[in-house]
């Protein structure tokens, strides 16, 4: 599973390299936003797709 802040995804590895961890992120439902996103919906689209494309909000 994966997070990634790049909408075009090319930060993913291809469908038939290795991923490898590059920090780990807890993601709970009732837990901290991230990207401005609710959790459960991260949640829910990571089962669904085995990772969540996020867009790095402004500062």
């Amino acid at each position: 599973m994966a997070i990634t802040d790049d909408r075009s995804g090319a930060k993913l590895p291809d469908i038939s390299s290795v991923w490898r961890a590059d920090g780990l992120t807890e993601v709970v439902v009732g837990g901290k936003q991230r990207f401005g996103v609710e959790p459960a919906e991260i949640i829910a689209l990571i089962e669904r797709d085995g990772f969540y494309l996020g867009s790095l909000q402004s500062r």
